[in-house]
């Protein structure tokens, strides 16, 4: 019956073992899969975000090619055609001529305000290159590109800068992914969340906001979104997971190198990963059938050369068992249990080195050494008086040991009991550790010997003060008494009175210094140097 128990926990352990097993090689086949799809996306929306700097690169190398043209033609008609052409050879919807004041005159005549945001100064005044969204009345929103040139005139318009605008829609081409049938969504977005550009796929939802949309429709918290807010802000680049509609998808996101734009992109994992799910899955049934079988085999193996090991091993759980039955463990204690015949350690408590500074090893292979820390010799020996203990009896002692390492003196409590166990004797000692009592004991004893010291010093003082007291207080009393009867006998009555104000005046002295103490006992004494 206990070989079939044990057959049984076996099986079961070692089922547990492999599930474990199985289940560690699946996450490690997630965690894989998941680092592959990361390096894939990031390469490939990697060379979009490129794609989209090469644009707005080539839109402004371009626009720094014609001013140079543009200043030198005196010709407005030869200009208009000049322009004309270069729309048509680049695309663009629109030119500009743009002032200091962020005024705009295109090369047909029109006239407005160019919203450049934030963008004027640094076009203007620090002669950089922008890329800016803008609206323009009775268009669509539009992509401004804009670069500094030197000052000039265009039908009487004094200019600072050219530009040229695209509508949002044309730049989606930047953006297209190819690698996942379509199945992919790309934008362009500010860092606050506002879509730029926007290339999703027909059915989609349209985003104009897309920490809004992430808010509404997925399974992200007010804490990842705010997280991630912050990684578009400090222009990060990075990617995790999320699920919306019931569909889990991948989140790229890449900083752009100007405007503090973000390049996004979200495609379904089951997408992404098609191939190495299906490869995960062959993997599993493989792997979890070499593994059962290898299991099935150890397992046989194991069974039959451990027979006779078990009945050993069996023997010594159970006199652990027992020993951990009856005691209960604390780490200032120090259990053993030894033969009742041979007195060999069966067991000792690894805690033995840090207590009696005496290796496990070294006490295992005599138990006596313990004996020799004893700091008084003369005391019976434990180990001796062993024998005497009946089982189900137990005996105590304390003793005082040294500390085979530190030389520092300990106050042990040994306890004693007698078992038997599958009808063997066996001792069990618990050596409990009582240093810290006897300290705090020693510690209290002194504190109690100091306050009953203090108190007879006080009543020493007091009595003593007493008889101070007294003796002035007599000659006052005496000498007052004397001169009411000689209230006739101004010379007697002046002597009298000039003996009781000495008196007085030492009264007075000594309950100043009572006074004093007392002041000194509640810790109020104030002492001046001088």
């Amino acid at each position: 019956m206990r070989k079939r128990l044990i057959a049984i926990v076996s099986a079961i352990v070692l089922c547990t073992g492999l599930f474990a097993v199985s289940l560690k090689y699946s996450r490690f086949v997630s965690d894989m899969i998941y680092e592959e799809s990361a390096a894939h996306l990031t390469e490939i929306y990697h060379q979009a975000n490129q794609s989209l700097h090469n644009l707005v690169g080539n839109n402004w190398s371009t626009m720094q090619m014609w001013v140079p043209y543009l200043n030198d033609m005196t010709d407005e008609d030869l200009i208009k055609h000049y322009i004309e052409k270069l729309q048509k050879e680049a695309g663009f919807t629109e030119f500009y001529f743009i002032s200091r004041e962020g005024m705009y005159q295109t090369n047909t005549g029109d006239t407005g305000y160019l919203d450049l945001k934030d963008n004027l100064p640094k076009l203007i005044l620090q002669d950089e290159n922008v890329v800016v969204s803008s609206v323009v009345p009775g268009s669509p929103e539009i992509m401004v590109f804009a670069v500094p040139s030197d000052p000039g005139v265009f039908s009487d318009f004094e200019y600072e800068a050219i530009a040229i605008s695209y509508n949002n829609s044309d730049l989606v081409k930047a953006l297209e992914i190819s690698a996942f049938d379509g199945q992919s969504n790309s934008y362009v977005i500010y860092p606050d969340g506002r879509v730029l550009v926007d290339n999703t796929n027909s059915g989609q939802r349209t985003v104009y906001n897309f920490l809004a949309m992430m808010r509404n429709y997925t399974d992200m918290d007010d804490a990842q979104l705010k997280e991630l807010q912050k990684s578009f802000q400090q222009g990060e680049s990075g990617i995790t997971t999320f699920r919306m509609d019931n569909v889990n998808y991948y989140l790229i996101y890449e900083a752009v190198d100007f405007e503090n734009w973000t390049v996004i992109g979200i495609v379904p994992t089951d997408v992404v990963n098609a191939n190495m799910n299906t490869l995960q899955s062959m993997t599993l049934i493989l792997v979890a059938g070499i593994t059962l079988s290898l299991g099935i085999i150890l397992f046989v193996y194991i069974i039959r050369q451990n027979r006779q090991k078990l009945k050993k091993k069996d023997i010594e759980l159970l006199y652990r068992e027992e020993l951990f039955s009856t005691l209960s463990s604390n780490v200032d204690d120090v259990f053993l249990m030894l033969d009742g015949d041979t007195f060999q350690a069966n067991y000792i408590s690894p805690n033995i080195e840090k207590l009696l500074g005496v290796p496990e090893k070294e006490a295992r292979s005599d138990i006596r050494k313990l004996e020799h820390l004893v700091n008084d010799q003369s005391t019976a020996s434990v180990i001796d008086q062993l024998p005497d203990i009946l089982p189900g009896q137990l005996d105590e002692w304390d003793r005082e040991y040294v500390h085979q390492s530190t030389g520092e003196t300990r106050w042990f409590h040994v306890t004693a009991m007698c078992r038997n166990i599958q009808n063997k004797k066996k001792y069990i000692l618990v050596m409990s550790d009582r240093t810290k009592d006897k300290k705090i004991n020693q510690d209290l004893e002194d504190a109690v010997n100091a306050t009953q010291s203090a108190n007879r010093a006080k009543s020493t003082f007091l009595s003593n003060m007493s008889h101070d007291i007294r003796t002035p207080m007599n000659a006052i009393i005496g000498f007052a008494t004397l001169a009411a009867a000689n209230a006739g006998n101004g010379e007697k009555v002046k002597d009298y009175l000039t003996k009781i104000l000495s008196s007085g005046n030492h009264l007075l002295s000594l309950i100043n210094d009572v006074l004093d103490m007392s002041r000194i006992e509640s810790g109020k004494i104030h002492l001046e140097e001088t």
